[in-house]
């Protein structure tokens, strides 16, 4: 899902209250906070050696030690974020959107939107975890280019490096002792 599509929805439902599913049938806590909202810049080189750019937003979900069951989050005090953000340095709207989540019993992850649930008054935003994958593999268009991709068989032997007493021993007489100053 694109920033600005979730943005909209916000938009359209600012009553609403914001409910995080961020495994099957577990859920951020009702108290969260949006701490941060995140331009993130890509810059990277897959094992095929081409380089790759791109850009995301991170939307970071954080839930304080201490409940606070008078702190809710709906849509519009969301939106009063993404604005006060906004006013500081552009949001990048036309990225894809990701929740940064973790907590005590859940590895704190990366978490794209499945779906988002219009229900009675809630917006119930179904989060999943996504794998890792191999740029040059899904660059490929047949089998055999998807396995010459990347990772195949060496093309030459690694040399074999034989140590000797005599050569340690040798070394050792070289180095400088940790009281001499030589260092």
């Amino acid at each position: 899902m694109k920033t600005q599509e979730f943005i909209n929805t916000l938009r359209s439902y600012p009553n609403h209250g914001l409910v995080f599913e961020y495994a099957e049938g577990k859920y951020v806590r009702n108290d969260f906070h949006i701490t941060e909202i995140k331009n993130v810049n890509f810059d990277t080189v897959d094992c095929g050696g081409q380089r790759n750019q791109w850009s995301e937003t991170h939307i970071q979900l954080w839930e304080n030690g201490t409940l606070e069951p008078d702190h809710n989050l709906n849509a519009q005090k969301a939106l009063k974020i993404f604005d006060l953000v906004h006013q500081v340095r552009p949001t990048l709207t036309d990225t894809d959107i990701k929740f940064e989540y973790g907590n005590k019993s859940f590895h704190t992850a990366i978490l794209n939107i499945s779906g988002i649930l219009v229900e009675k008054d809630q917006l119930h935003i179904k989060l999943f975890e996504s794998t890792t994958t191999c740029k040059a593999k899904d660059r490929a268009s047949t089998e055999e280019e998807k396995a010459a991709a990347c990772c195949g068989p060496e093309a030459l032997p690694k040399p074999k490096v034989k140590l000797s007493l005599k050569s340690l021993k040798k070394q050792s007489e070289n180095c400088c002792e940790p009281s001499s100053d030589c260092c």
